[in-house]
């Protein structure tokens, strides 16, 4: 009964996460910093608190080389990805970001030979038409720059998820690692920053980035994904790329244009069947085998 429990509550942990993640975008356009000197300390909140929830639970820090790449792939995503919002519009950046099941399925054709189906093709090209969308709309707006690093984040991301599928891997120690060692390298850019331009809602939306949106979010993800399936998790997830633009357009008044809302709707749409399928088709294979 209670490992009936356990299981139910794992999907409601990783919708929790999304919710969480999906206050990034607001929450740094209203901090009157440069994008590293967001991230550096809301990486020092996130780390620290993570930490201490891993003391809590009694769970070791561990260090191997798949922890060490996700690190990597998980500083390379918060740092790019905190510069793509402060250059395009939080609804693009995440949007173009949610890409991360295609660069997943290309990572493995590339580096595994995993052979790709007739629908990851026909999928990879229906988001990457959404995204030529959504390009083309920064471009006439002069968010080409911000769009691309959104890309080159969702491109970092996918590595995060491909070295947390290794059996040794740890998402609790590689984000521990990953957000105090950014603290470290971002510190510079940090000590450079104007505290005094900082009224009580700046103060809030730092706090509130690093305890909730990084912080609880990769806890309440790494509980989720102990009793739900990635496939899942990934789906569940979705509700960030949905409620980000939307926190922003209603308390930043960042308009979501038709160029923009067309090409995300199709990003959004097309990850999700493509996801949907490639559950369908796993359980399929599953069976037969």
């Amino acid at each position: 009964m209670n490992d009936k429990k356990a299981v139910n509550r794992g999907p409601i942990y990783v919708v929790l996460c999304g919710v969480l993640f999906s206050i990034g975008g607001l929450c740094m356009k209203v901090v009157p910093w440069n994008a590293l000197s967001i991230n550096c300390f809301r990486c020092l909140v996130s780390g620290l608190t993570i930490y201490i929830y891993a003391r809590i639970v009694h769970h070791k820090i561990r260090f191997n080389k798949h922890i060490l790449i996700a690190s990597i792939a998980m500083f390379l995503t918060t740092t790019i990805y905190a510069m793509a919002v402060k250059l395009t519009t939080a609804g693009a950046a995440i949007v173009i970001q949610f890409t991360v099941p295609i660069w997943t399925m290309l990572f493995g054709l590339i580096l595994f030979h995993k052979k790709p189906r007739a629908g990851d093709i026909i999928a990879s090209l229906v988001v990457f038409a959404g995204i030529a969308i959504c390009f083309y709309e920064g471009l006439a707006a002069g968010r080409t720059s911000g769009n691309l690093l959104a890309l080159l984040s969702g491109i970092t991301y996918s590595g995060v998820f491909m070295s947390n599928s290794f059996e040794d891997s740890d998402p609790l120690s590689s984000s521990v690692i990953a957000q105090l060692s950014t603290f470290v390298i971002e510190l510079p850019w940090l000590l450079k920053a104007d505290f005094s331009a900082l009224n009580a809602v700046s103060w809030l939306s730092l706090l509130a980035l690093g305890l909730f949106q990084l912080g609880f979010g990769y806890i309440f993800l790494s509980i989720g994904l102990k009793t739900t399936a990635p496939v899942t998790a990934c789906l569940l997830t979705g509700v960030e790329p949905v409620l980000n633009p939307i926190w922003v357009a209603l308390f930043y008044n960042e308009p979501i244009t038709f160029l923009f809302a067309l090409g995300g709707i199709i990003v959004l749409v097309s990850v999700t069947v493509y996801q949907l399928w490639d559950m369908k088709h796993q359980e399929a294979s599953g069976a037969a085998g």
